[in-house]
């Protein structure tokens, strides 16, 4: 015999999962933010395709939900911790190495220029362990990196060879946001955190306090909708 607790709690999973529904259709999974000129933003884990321009530039092309980004111009890029990314180097001749912040650069976003021509200064400044940090031309030799928390901060990118200075560009690393709503944990947002939040309330798991009061009702799930509609940052 069903309990007026029940008809209550049947009713409010009804509305969660409509709302829930709703939602899901006008949210992305993952994708790129422009945050000026040659500037992005990518959270969620993409292959970047390198080519180039001569001697001058390196071209970075990749795609997410947002669409296709294709041959910018030596972009900044903000990537974040935990997402895997690969820069997949398909120049002929131009080794594409991950630095530390201790490179000698100057310049604005698209038009950065490595100060130095010391190989040794370059080598010294790429990343740990180096042949893990540098793609080498033709394809096949990605660097694959998935940052984790204790990386977040700046980094350069930049062309092996001495004399191609101009090929350089900034990379930053920033820590995944807070998303209380992703219950699964995977960075999204979409019917599996409903149905996670759906099974947690039923057994009144804390998973499902979003008020933090210890109860289990309407305020529960009116935060829980609130924190799926602002969704990942």
């Amino acid at each position: 015999m069903f309990t007026t607790e029940d008809t209550e709690k049947n009713t409010m999973k009804i509305m969660i999962t409509a709302a829930a529904l709703a939602l899901c259709a006008s949210l992305s999974a993952g994708d790129t933010t422009q945050n000026g000129p040659s500037n992005y933003t990518v959270d969620e884990g993409v292959t970047f395709t390198i080519t180039n321009i001569g001697s001058t530039s390196f071209l970075l092309s990749w795609s997410d939900d947002s669409g296709t980004f294709t041959n910018i111009e030596d972009p900044t890029i903000t990537i974040v911790t935990g997402q895997s990314y690969s820069f997949e180097n398909t120049t002929s001749v131009h080794p594409f190495h991950v630095t530390d912040d201790t490179l000698p650069v100057s310049g604005t976003d698209g038009d950065y220029s490595r100060d130095t021509f010391d190989s040794a200064v370059i080598n010294g400044a790429t990343l740990d362990p180096f042949d893990a940090f540098v793609s080498n031309p033709g394809g096949g030799d990605p660097i694959v990196w998935t940052p984790a928390d204790d990386a977040a901060g700046a980094y350069w990118y930049t062309c092996g060879i001495t004399g191609h200075s101009g090929m350089t560009g900034r990379l930053f690393v920033e820590g995944a946001a807070d998303c209380p709503a992703d219950l699964t944990g995977d960075g999204m947002l979409n019917f599996f955190d409903v149905s996670a939040f759906l099974s947690a309330f039923t057994a009144m798991d804390p998973a499902a306090d979003f008020t933090g009061d210890g109860m289990y009702n309407f305020f529960d799930v009116s935060a829980f909708l609130g924190a799926f509609t602002a969704g990942c940052p």
